[in-house]
Formats: C-alpha cells, sequence, structure tokens
C-alpha cells in the first residue's frame, strides 16, 4: 500500500499517538481500530508476520505497537481497496479513507448512495457513525450532505479527484529534499528515485518517519 495512504491515515485519526484512544469508541492506536476489526484483522493477516497473540487482551494490546499496528493497518487497507473494486468503485485516497472509517461495506454504501443523491444526509444513511463523529457529520446546526462528508475527508488527505494521498516527492527530485534533516540524515545516499520503487526504503522511511514525529 502507499505509504502517503497510511501516513495519512495515522495522522487524521491519532495526530500519530500510539496511545491514543477513542472516547466513544473501543478504537484504540495509531490507525484506530475498534476491538472487531483488529481482531479480524490480527486473525487473518498476523501469522504471516508471525505475530500470534496468546490471548485475545494480548492481541488487543498490539494496537499500541506501532510496528504491529502499522503492518496490520496496510494488511487492513489492502483488503478495503480489494472490496472496493469488487463493489464498483475506485480505491481512490478519499475512498480507503472513508472504508477505514465506515468499513469497506460502508464505504462502498457511502459512495453508491453519493453517486446517486449526493445532497442526501449522511448521518441519515449512518446514524451509529454520526452519534460517534458529530463534527464530521454535522456543521453548526445542520447535518452534512454525504458530497460534503466526502469533500471534507478529501480536504483533510489532501487528495485530488483520482490521485492518491502520496508522500509526493518533486520529479527527478531526491527523496531527502522534503523530509525531516533528522529523517534524510539516516537514509541512504543511493535513494533519489520514487520510493515506491524502492519497498525496503519506503519501509524503512515509514519508521524513521514517525519515530522523528515521536510515534
Amino acid at each position: 500500500m502507499d505509504f502517503g495512504a497510511l501516513y495519512h491515515t495515522a495522522r487524521l485519526e491519532s495526530g500519530f499517538n500510539p496511545q491514543a484512544r477513542a472516547r466513544t469508541s473501543s478504537a484504540t492506536g495509531l490507525f484506530q481500530f475498534v476491538d472487531s476489526t483488529w481482531m479480524s484483522t490480527i486473525a487473518k493477516h498476523g501469522a504471516r508476520h508471525g505475530i500470534v497473540p496468546g490471548s485475545r487482551a494480548e492481541a488487543l494490546a498490539l494496537r499500541r505497537d506501532p510496528a504491529v499496528a502499522s503492518l496490520m493497518a496496510a494488511e487492513h487497507m489492502a483488503d478495503n481497496a480489494a472490496a472496493l473494486e469488487a463493489g464498483g468503485q475506485e480505491a481512490s485516497a478519499t475512498g480507503l479513507y472513508l472504508a477505514h472509517f465506515l468499513g469497506a461495506g460502508g464505504a462502498v454504501r457511502f459512495l453508491k448512495g453519493m453517486a446517486a443523491a449526493p445532497g442526501a444526509a449522511a448521518a441519515e444513511l449512518f446514524p451509529a457513525a454520526a452519534r460517534a463523529n458529530r463534527s464530521i457529520f454535522y456543521a453548526g446546526s445542520g447535518a452534512r450532505s454525504l458530497q460534503e462528508v466526502y469533500e471534507l475527508f478529501a480536504r483533510k488527505l489532501g487528495a485530488d479527484e483520482g490521485g492518491g494521498a502520496g508522500f509526493a516527492l518533486a520529479e527527478n527530485g531526491h527523496a531527502a529534499d522534503r523530509l525531516p534533516a533528522a529523517v534524510a540524515a539516516l537514509m541512504p545516499p543511493e535513494t533519489g528515485s520514487a520510493l515506491a520503487e524502492q519497498p525496503l526504503h519506503a519501509a524503512r522511511l515509514a519508521y524513521l518517519l514517525l519515530a522523528e514525529m515521536g510515534a
């Protein structure tokens, strides 16, 4: 999965705080996984990463481990991308964030609803999510429409239609040119091409950047 999509999801969900805990749900950790989603993701993908918790409590506590949380977030995002595409929807940056926020099925329902009636109140289609996230579904005294919620997420992600919320580099630029100095100093000197073409460097960069921000 694109590093930028994971980066922005962690930024929006927890502000890069691996100890974050939601007040209105069981959401915990960098990516604010709720209990049920985390447990199903660990069960599906944990073993192949060597993550085999001994108990439910131990598994849930792993949400606060940034490395484990990031691995599971990438796996979960890949699953969501497949589900969006199977539902006839583009796995764009905003679509992927909707899938993280509402679940893949909820995101497909949201996007289809928006295509059919963009002005419909989002809270009417997702009442439980609206109760837990009033600032997303309501503005002032009024309810936001599906289109308005989508545009709100797109702005927060810095995403363009059809594009990703990637950690973009200037054309022909060096990867370190857009990074904090402490991170850039630790990167291999030969890193000059797109991060997507150098998965090991991208993974190392993801770790270093989160560490630089105190996560």
